[in-house]
């Protein structure tokens, strides 16, 4: 069974929080590919951004509590 995007963007998020280009590696897929993916996982609300300790813009998964899954 082949990934979508989203689903391998989503399990690229479960090991770290990711970049755009850490996510273009791990996917292969092209950058408006990956933004448009990523605002589709904010917009629902189960990703976020952030910037890590290097002022770097990544992207996060949003746990959601128990009882919401």
């Amino acid at each position: 069974m082949d990934l979508t995007l989203t689903q391998k963007i989503i399990a690229e998020l479960n090991n770290q929080d990711c970049s755009i280009g850490q996510l273009k590696d791990a996917t292969g897929a092209t950058y408006p590919e990956i933004t448009t993916a990523l605002k589709q996982l904010v917009d629902e609300g189960k990703a976020k951004h952030c910037f890590d300790s290097d002022s770097a813009l990544t992207y996060q998964l949003i746990k959601q509590p128990f009882w919401r899954i």
